[in-house]
């Protein structure tokens, strides 16, 4: 089956004429498809935000940068599932093109690609258009100074929810608090103290809510693969006890230290569900917890995380369950 890798490589080699011989190229969400390496590693500014796809850039000659550049030789936007994302990052791409330059997009149909090239064919004309692999790149040129995007910018600005936390549109659980974490929340029966972590922190609501109740935690340390998200929580917490760290829970050290730790861990990272995910956040977590450690944990009822507990944990239990949601309280990992 083609890939996408096979589609930007397939088109980039039909183009390779009018492909720029030098940089600025800006590669926004930038994966490490092999299709860069046709461009001079020096010459390539990429932005990723998700820890884990940054920690595979890290292996590789490009430059990673945490803002834009003022010029681009040529920009390409590669999508995520957010559309509001999406649409911020051609404004933003776009808008740092040179006269003449082209900006490229790139996504699967799962990322939305075919609304996004209908929402960017409203502003402008678009100069091509190639689908493979289950999905499409599109690609215009920049003719005129003014950004036909402009309106789009701001639709990833930080605002607040309607629980007043502060969020970006594309992140998880931007609207509101999350069922599943409230439910965690109100099944937490044994106080909280002493050195915690939250594994996939969000915006920062399980740590929240667990800093306002729980005075006798010492420090409670936030982990969370998105910076987007972790830049909320920061927003989101003042609370001198919370640390914040941009990381992969999965590629941590593993040093048992925590007397607690508590999460909602993600069950996917494209749309199809992904068990194994959350079974690899408990395992992490029985190693990070001391002796005496205590896992909080909220999943989605039908996801299999018990055999993963009886390997990890001398005990646990369900404290509560409604036909969507499993409150588990594991202890004394193995």
């Amino acid at each position: 089956m083609m890939t996408q890798t096979s589609r930007l490589s397939k088109l980039f080699e039909t183009l390779d004429d009018d492909l720029p011989k030098g940089g600025p190229v800006l590669v926004i969400r930038a994966t490490d498809n092999p299709v860069y390496r046709r461009f001079d590693p020096a010459d390539l500014l990429c932005l990723q935000s998700f820890r884990p796809a940054y920690e595979r850039l890290e292996n590789t000659m490009v430059t990673l940068v945490d803002h834009l550049p003022e010029t681009a030789t040529m920009a390409v936007v590669e999508l995520t599932r957010s559309k509001p994302e999406n649409l911020a990052n051609i404004a933003k791409a776009f808008g740092v093109l040179d006269q003449g330059a082209t900006l490229f997009i790139d996504g699967a149909k799962t990322d939305g690609i075919d609304s996004v090239s209908k929402a960017v064919k409203k502003l402008t004309s678009v100069e091509g258009s190639y689908s493979k692999a289950h999905g499409k790149t599109i690609w215009l040129t920049k003719t005129q100074s003014e950004n036909p995007f402009q309106a789009w910018l701001g639709l990833t600005d930080m605002t607040r929810n309607n629980d007043g936390f502060w969020t970006v549109p594309g992140t998880f659980s931007a609207d509101g608090i999350d069922p599943a974490s409230a439910f965690l929340c109100q099944n937490i029966t044994i106080a909280l103290k002493g050195k915690g972590a939250d594994f996939g922190a969000g915006w920062g609501y399980l740590s929240q809510h667990a800093l306002q109740t729980f005075p006798n935690i010492k420090t409670i340390d936030l982990f969370e693969a998105e910076q987007v998200s972790l830049q909320c929580a920061q927003k989101n917490i003042t609370d001198p006890r919370a640390a914040f760290h941009w990381q992969d829970v999965l590629s941590m050290p593993e040093k048992a230290v925590y007397d607690f730790i508590v999460m909602n861990p993600p069950f996917h990272v494209s749309r199809k569900a992904d068990p194994e995910i959350g079974r690899n956040f408990i395992i992490k977590a029985s190693k990070l917890l001391a002796p005496k450690g205590r896992l909080w944990l909220v999943a989605n009822r039908q996801l299999a995380y018990e055999a993963t507990l009886d390997a990890c944990f001398n005990t646990w239990s369900y404290v509560d369950q409604t036909n969507q949601y499993k409150i588990i309280h594991a202890r004394r990992p193995k």
